[in-house]
């Protein structure tokens, strides 16, 4: 309305995408097609939990995101991760710096004269591959779960729908864990 009617210059922040769920940004990703939501930032251990879910306002670079990673899970659970391993996005030597005390730091693509920082070539593989593993976990808590589109009204509701689809996927995984051990012990 302001644009239109009075002539104004919105500021993006300020614009509503969509007269059913204003709270929608626009996320652009590189050269693909702008799409309409949230984006969700994940983060996983080594046995697929997620450790960190960040439901971030506006399309920041994830580069601005990555420092911010880190502190949560430093934060939250006491300790240094040994290696990180990311999209290509969050790689910048800001971020590289950014490492506090990681041993291993793998972006998937690197730019520019970046190089990863890791012990070994066989770990760079090693961190790449789990990297790819990581999009199995994702597409399983969009597909698994729903969230490849949120029909839950209003952002508070949207947020809360992307935490119980994620307790919900990170119950699914410990259970697994869990299983063999528990069905050893019945026996």
């Amino acid at each position: 309305r302001r644009r239109e009617l009075l002539g104004e210059s919105v500021p993006s922040k300020e614009k509503i995408f969509s007269i059913y769920e204003d709270h929608t940004d626009i996320i652009v990703k590189g050269k693909r097609e702008a799409e309409f939501g949230h984006k969700v930032n994940l983060t996983t251990g080594r046995s697929n939990i997620v450790l960190d879910v960040d439901i971030v306002k506006g399309n920041p670079s994830d580069s601005q995101l990555y420092e911010g990673v880190l502190d949560r899970i430093e934060c939250n659970y006491e300790v240094t991760p040994r290696d990180v391993v990311t999209d290509g996005g969050y790689a910048s030597l800001k971020n590289q710096a950014k490492g506090k005390g990681v041993v291993n730091i793998v972006f998937n693509k690197i730019v520019g004269s970046l190089k990863n920082i890791v012990t070994s070539g066989n770990m760079e593989t090693r961190l790449k591959k789990w990297r790819s593993g990581i999009e199995a976990v994702i597409s399983n808590i969009k597909r698994g779960f729903a969230m490849h589109r949120c029909e839950w009204k209003g952002r508070e509701h949207f947020d809360a729908k992307v935490l119980w689809s994620v307790i919900a996927y990170n119950i699914r995984v410990i259970t697994r864990l869990l299983l063999p051990k528990l069905q050893q012990q019945s026996q």
